[in-house]
């Protein structure tokens, strides 16, 4: 009896009793989840993701009303199909995303239709080209990778004068991208015999300066993730040149040099 009340004058005032201690333990335990939930929930209203752009537009307007209303705002900015737009939280309220936009001040909001935006964008016109490509250039036009020695490309190019490398390839695969002038450049790797486990590289050139301008500007970029990876499509024409690169080793391998006639992604297609 007497220990029960010193335990209850403990209660009343002071620490020390293991039940006060206890109290105070699973209070501050249940405050800690508590604020955790409201941590989480607040992430999540405000957790930025990628969207791509399926109509021929999105409107992105200052106001959420703006956004929902049937004309368009003319206050607002225009991205194009296909390209990429961060939205904000897990859901769109009243058909509207919140849209995050940056610059050298920081972040700013806009607002569009949820129906201009969706989490793949639409590779319709990317399959139509890849289609229209492969009809122009059947077999008997194309280089036949798989049967090619890489040795023969870089050493015979004139036996393969008049035939083109067709291929759908994924962007993962694109490196060492350059943009000299207005030619755009990059390395990827193709199908062919190497006598080596090497990946048989190739480079690629594309003189085309109003795609060299979107690149740099940072308006155009390949994306390649766990959900969706970029692919583009390209009719290509062994150039007789050659270019040496250092890997990550420090050995020299020397490349073949192709010249892209077409190149298409889900952006357009371009010559």
């Amino acid at each position: 009896m007497f220990r029960i009340s010193i335990c209850l004058v403990l209660l009343s005032g002071l620490s020390g009793c293991p039940l006060a201690a206890m109290k105070e333990r699973h209070d501050a335990t249940e405050a800690a989840l508590a604020q955790g939930q409201a941590n989480f929930a607040e992430a999540q209203a405000n957790a930025h993701t990628d969207k791509f752009v399926i109509a021929d537009h999105a409107r992105l307007c200052p106001t959420e009303q703006a956004a929902a209303a049937a004309t368009p705002c003319p206050d607002g900015q225009d991205v194009g199909k296909n390209r990429v737009v961060m939205v904000v939280g897990q859901a769109p309220k009243a058909g509207v995303w919140p849209v995050a936009l940056f610059d050298r001040t920081g972040e700013h909001r806009s607002f569009t239709a949820a129906s201009a935006v969706n989490e793949l964008p639409d590779l319709k016109a990317l399959d139509g080209f890849a289609e229209d490509v492969a009809q122009r250039y059947p077999d008997a036009k194309q280089i036949p990778l798989k049967a090619v020695s890489f040795v023969d490309l870089i050493e015979q190019p004139a036996a393969y004068h008049g035939r083109f490398l067709v291929g759908r390839l994924p962007s993962s695969g694109m490196k060492n991208q350059n943009f000299t002038g207005d030619t755009l450049s990059f390395t990827v790797p193709i199908p062919v015999q190497t006598g080596s486990q090497w990946t048989a590289l190739a480079q690629f050139e594309l003189k085309n300066r109003a795609l060299v301008d979107d690149f740099q500007s940072g308006n155009r970029s390949y994306s390649c993730g766990p959900n969706y990876c970029d692919h583009f499509v390209i009719v290509a024409e062994l150039s007789g040149r050659t270019v040496d690169r250092v890997d990550e080793f420090g050995n020299v391998h020397r490349l073949p040099v192709f010249e892209i006639r077409e190149l298409g992604d889900r952006f357009g297609s371009y010559r």
